[in-house]
């Protein structure tokens, strides 16, 4: 589902999961050592995803959390 909607706004599946979290009002700190990354991970102010592809995505939640800190 992500990759579908990824395809729809031509960027990648990182990207569409930053734009979701920036949508929904959480900080996202993304981290990559790879340049490419980097400046792909910044690349999401250019699009928005749609109510129903927020929606979507919301429903992927497991209630679980994954830290590492």
């Amino acid at each position: 589902m992500i990759k579908k909607i990824a395809a729809t706004h031509k960027k990648t599946s990182a990207q569409v999961i930053v734009r979701w979290h920036i949508q929904s009002g959480f900080i996202a700190i993304p981290g990559s050592s790879n340049p490419k990354h980097i400046v792909e991970n910044y690349d999401v102010w250019d699009f928005s995803l749609t109510d129903e592809e927020m929606a979507e995505i919301a429903k992927l939640n497991t209630g679980k959390r994954y830290e590492n800190w």
